[in-house]
């Protein structure tokens, strides 16, 4: 991938997407693939925003249960299954358990009734999975088989657990990189840092593209397009508004998952319910995260560990203190209050239709794993405004092969993320290309090879790079625990 702005802004394309999230990056694959010529451009870095902020699971929908929305539930399993077969060394099964208490929602007869609901509605799931990469049925178990899995889980009321299979992605920043990669190698032009000022507009109104800056270079140019599709998630209405577009604001939440210093007994997630809802520690890395809290995100945010204090409370048995908090993951998602009020159903918004605004589509994104389906919606609304002829969408049965964690020396992986990924920048390669910061702070001699080798390729200065240093240093400082900071 080569970020050439100068070529952006030399030709009309058919699309230009504005965020290179993972439904950013979805839209652009899938668009690219039908033969459609792509241009995808982010203000920071490639999956720098919600996109980063991840419990690592690859959700099959079992919470949509609880409305009775099976639509969603089919939805996330045949996602769940299409990331398990087409990101194979990113994307593993991985078992869950929740403790069985009482005689209501966490009952375990309740538990077992909703285990069997979700195999049934997902009996397809496993369809064209190797053995090996299926999910099983999920079940419930005795107190003395659980606790031989979580010992100290015993409590009052324990009447055993609810066990079943979703699936973990090892690294969500690799396998958006992935999508990214597999969008460039379509024909796609890509570019990070390069922020989406306003919408571009002919005399007749129709949006005709967009203006952007270069954030690190500082110049100005203008993308030509048939149509934009906007999918800057929270970031969205910013852009529609300075385009003169009046719509109601978007509410957000403050969503977040800690990532912590203490492993898990066993190779499983354990839940348990918390002012109610649903709280997960996931094994991930050799460490654990624990998530996810929410609040609202107009509101000052809140401490993180006083949701690691109310996660410590929930999962007793984990023994979890304010020393283990090794970094915060943070993000905004669409919703209003808490979790309660989250959105749980995506959206495509036609602008021609709603606003009467011709060459614009918006996408708004809600969970990781159903990514792909939404960009499908998007992408076919797009052939269908373009007056394209019909391509059937293949990104379900389509391999990505650059979905991996890259290989060898450290300083030749530093290469490697500058000269073919697109690290501009000290964060993004530790925070999104080398799996280095994700967990963490690196250790210094880690970073100090990769600083090395990113100002050997780009050609910094000994002031460029420590103000690289600073930046990621003061990054960490924002979002790491009590021993946490950078020396």
């Amino acid at each position: 991938m080569k970020r050439e702005l100068a070529a952006l802004a030399a030709r009309e394309w058919d699309l230009v997407v504005v965020g290179a999230g993972i439904h950013g990056a979805a839209v652009a694959w899938d668009a690219a693939q039908r033969g459609l010529q792509v241009a995808l451009v982010e203000r920071e870095d490639f999956g720098a925003g919600a996109s980063w902020n991840s419990l690592k699971t690859i959700h099959g929908g079992m919470r949509h249960l609880q409305r009775w929305d099976v639509a969603a539930l089919r939805e996330s399993a045949r996602e769940r299954s299409i990331l398990l077969a087409i990101a194979p060394d990113l994307v593993e099964p991985l078992r869950f358990l929740v403790p069985c208490r009482g005689w209501g929602a966490t009952s375990r007869a309740a538990l077992a009734l909703g285990l069997w609901l979700n195999d049934l509605l997902t009996y397809d799931r496993n369809h064209g999975l190797p053995a090996e990469r299926r999910i099983p049925a999920g079940r419930t178990i005795g107190s003395g088989a659980a606790l031989a899995l979580v010992p100290g889980l015993s409590g009052a009321g324990l009447a055993g657990a609810a066990s079943w299979h979703d699936a973990q992605a090892a690294s969500t920043e690799r396998l958006l990189l992935g999508f990214v990669h597999a969008a460039a190698d379509a024909g796609a032009a890509v570019a990070n840092h390069a922020e989406a000022l306003e919408l571009l507009r002919r005399e007749s109104g129709r949006v005709a593209g967009v203006a952007l800056r270069d954030s690190l270079g500082g110049g100005t140019l203008e993308l030509r397009a048939r149509l934009v599709v906007n999918a800057a998630g929270p970031w969205a209405d910013e852009l529609g508004g300075r385009s003169g577009i009046r719509r109601a604001p978007l509410p957000l939440l403050r969503a977040r998952n800690l990532v912590l210093r203490r492993a898990l007994p066993a190779p499983l997630a354990v839940g348990a319910r918390s002012e109610g809802r649903f709280l997960f520690l996931v094994p991930w890395q050799g460490r654990s995260i624990v998530g996810t809290s929410y609040e609202p995100a107009a509101a000052a945010p809140s401490e993180p560990l006083a949701f690691l204090d109310e996660a410590a409370r929930a999962l007793p048995w984990a023994g979890l203190e304010r020393q283990d908090l090794a970094l915060v993951h943070e993000g905004l998602v669409p919703g209003t209050g808490g979790p309660h009020g989250l959105v749980t159903r995506p959206r495509v918004v036609d602008h021609e239709r709603e606003d009467g605004l011709a060459g614009l589509l918006s996408l708004q994104g809600v969970k990781y794993t159903t990514a792909r389906a939404v960009a499908q919606q998007a992408v076919d609304l797009s052939l269908r405004r373009l007056g394209q002829p019909w391509v059937e969408c293949r990104t379900a049965e389509t391999p990505l092969p650059k979905a991996r964690r890259l290989e060898g020396a450290l300083s030749a992986r530093a290469e490697v993320a500058v000269r073919e990924e697109m690290a501009l920048t000290l964060a993004d390669a530790v925070l999104r290309r080398l799996d280095l910061g994700t967990a963490g702070p690196p250790e210094p001699g880690d970073l100090g090879v990769v600083s090395a080798a990113m100002a050997r390729e780009l050609g910094w200065d000994e002031a460029r790079e420590r103000a690289e240093q600073a930046a990621l240093a003061a990054f960490f400082a924002q979002r790491c625990g009590p021993s946490g900071l950078l020396e």
